[in-house]
């Protein structure tokens, strides 16, 4: 009888003590979407990633942006981890009843992926396959929180620049 006690009770212990925060997306708003090694980040994927979410956002991202749902929906779209169509995704985030902030931010992330992504097809054909989706990803990230923080780098930093020449010299075709 002891021992049956003592596994219940030591099984809540170590249930009340785990984190539910890292299972359950969203419980944990001071959790990073992602944060790649500086060598890990291809220089022309992050910039015009970061280049093309300033200038959609600019202006657009207050302290209250739930920029990590933004960007786990972003991470979401580019793991291939939405399986619905994106018409869908519109109607949900355009419903008449309105949807929370972080659901409204997630599918917007979401659906400035997509169009991320479209926008990098119609440069060339093989633009996209040239295209390193974390880097993306960390990109846009940085970009919300560069946004949020009023901070954010112009297309003139040089790091921006090189990485937006990198993209122009292989994915416009001549």
């Amino acid at each position: 009888m002891f021992r049956v006690l003592f596994t219940v009770m030591m099984a809540t212990t170590i249930a009340g003590c785990s984190s539910v925060s890292s299972y359950i997306p969203f419980v944990n708003n001071e959790k990073k979407v992602i944060n790649l090694d500086q060598d890990k980040i291809d220089q022309k994927s992050y910039a015009a990633a970061y280049a093309a979410t300033v200038q959609t956002y600019s202006g657009r991202v207050n302290e209250g942006f739930d920029v990590n749902s933004f960007s786990s929906g972003v991470n979401d779209w580019y793991r291939n981890r939405i399986l619905v169509p994106l018409d869908e995704v519109k109607a949900k985030l355009y419903q008449s009843n309105g949807v929370d902030s972080q659901v409204y931010a997630y599918y917007s992330g979401v659906l400035f992926a997509a169009e991320l992504q479209n926008n990098f097809n119609r440069l060339s054909t093989n633009c996209w396959s040239q295209i390193e989706t974390p880097s993306v990803t960390q990109g846009i990230y940085d970009a919300m929180l560069d946004l949020q923080k009023g901070k954010a780098k112009s297309a003139d930093d040089e790091y921006i620049a090189q990485g937006n020449d990198q993209i122009l010299k292989i994915c416009v075709e001549k």
